[in-house]
């Protein structure tokens, strides 16, 4: 009915109640899964199967766009399947199942309705909260993946734990893309290694956006240490107005945050810095009025 690869296989038979597919681009993570719930919709009569993304415009651009692709891709699936509904975005199949594409705004919204299977795609754009209330109402397996830029809540409160697979994957596993794109995905180990360890090997990434990549925490800034400044960034709504302190010690800088908070005005950042100990700081120069007020 159609091709698969080694992922097809691997979430088709598992048998745990979660199924977690971290991998880099192109490994064919999201199409493989897609393909298993076209699989248990025809074989299995009457099943309602939601594949969740964090809004519609993701949806139609990734996990929807693979489902119509595999679809249109193969007459006997179309056979199978009755109707596909475009405003509606659900699949309906002879067998009496359906395959609907959705997207909540919170946990509350995420209560309404239950099914037999479901699949969050691109989860690191889904809350947690989302993902619990969905779940709770899932009989019988929920399917998971994302690009691991980063850990969030599945790192923390799925991996690791009993009844949960987690499959690691990249671009060697999918067969199916050209060499090309295999050549590009890997030339990123020559710009950004991080950015390479997530695309290329499916390894979990530092936080997206940072400035400085390699960086260790330590517990402790060391006594000996040399104060070199505190630096100051005003923020408000959107961005946080945050404070940090730097030392010098044996050649490397160490980096303590003080402050780092929205809906802050100027007296009551003024009160936090007095607290730390801290007058006199470097700050940003944009506004110069709140400097004022603050020193």
């Amino acid at each position: 009915m159609f091709q698969t690869s080694v992922l097809y296989k691997e979430n088709f038979y598992a048998k745990e109640d979660i199924v977690v597919n971290q991998g880099g681009t192109s490994s064919g993570k999201t199409y493989s899964i897609l393909q298993v719930l076209f699989s248990y919709a025809i074989e299995q009569p009457n099943q309602i199967i939601t594949i969740v993304g964090q809004d519609i415009p993701n949806l139609k651009s990734g996990a929807l766009r693979d489902a119509i692709t595999i679809w249109s891709n193969s007459e006997e699936l179309k056979a199978l399947v009755l109707d596909y509904n475009k405003s509606d975005r659900i699949f309906s199949f002879k067998s009496g199942s359906i395959i609907e594409f959705k997207s909540y705004d919170d946990g509350q919204d995420a209560k309404n309705g239950k099914r037999d299977y479901l699949f969050l795609n691109e989860a690191n754009g889904i809350s947690f909260d989302v993902y619990n209330e969905l779940y709770m109402r899932t009989k019988k397996k929920t399917f998971i993946d994302y690009n691991p830029n980063e850990a969030f809540w599945v790192h923390d409160k799925l991996i690791g734990k009993p009844n949960v697979k987690l499959l690691i994957s990249d671009h060697r596993h999918n067969p199916f893309i050209d060499s090309k794109l295999r050549e590009k995905i890997e030339n990123l180990k020559e710009t950004d290694i991080e950015l390479w360890k997530v695309y290329a090997r499916g390894m979990t990434g530092k936080i997206e956006g940072l400035v400085f990549r390699n960086y260790t925490r330590c517990a402790n800034i060391p006594s000996d240490a040399q104060i070199i400044g505190y630096g100051l960034d005003f923020g408000f709504t959107n961005d946080p107005s945050a404070c940090v302190g730097v030392w010098r010690y044996n050649g490397e800088l160490y980096i303590k945050e003080f402050v780092y908070e929205r809906q802050l005005t100027n007296p009551m950042l003024a009160d936090k810095l007095k607290e730390q100990g801290i007058t006199s700081v470097i700050a940003d120069s944009s506004e110069p009025k709140s400097i004022q007020e603050l020193f």
